[in-house]
């Protein structure tokens, strides 16, 4: 089976590109947070706009996941020794994306947005 260069090079840099994403989506929440007072209203001990955070983190974890059990199903259809390396490599590239989403995420708990 032919795979194309540009989906296999998709699935590779997605964790990375979903990382990215995610890293400008917390700026510019803080941002848009710490310039209106509206987003600054308290649910459950946190700000509104940490929980809108911590969504997106939930949905990029998600879409990190979701690349890599796609990768993993297209290596099972084509299983060649390249595709098995690919979706090695994409689960690796998401699994440490993965952590920077973890790690980017874990100071909404720890402190205000604002100061």
């Amino acid at each position: 089976m032919k795979t194309h260069f540009g989906i296999e090079l998709l699935f590779l840099i997605a964790g990375p590109a979903i990382w990215l994403v995610h890293y400008l989506f917390i700026y510019t929440v803080n941002a848009v947070a710490c310039a209106r007072a509206a987003w600054a209203g308290q649910w459950l001990g946190l700000p509104a706009s940490s929980w809108v955070i911590v969504a997106g983190s939930a949905l990029a974890l998600a879409g990190m996941a979701a690349a890599t059990w796609r990768q993993r199903q297209r290596q099972r259809m084509s299983a060649t020794r390249a595709s098995a390396f690919h979706t090695w490599l994409t689960a690796a590239l998401c699994l440490l994306s993965a952590l920077a989403v973890i790690w980017e995420t874990v100071p909404v708990f720890l402190m205000p947005a604002c100061r």
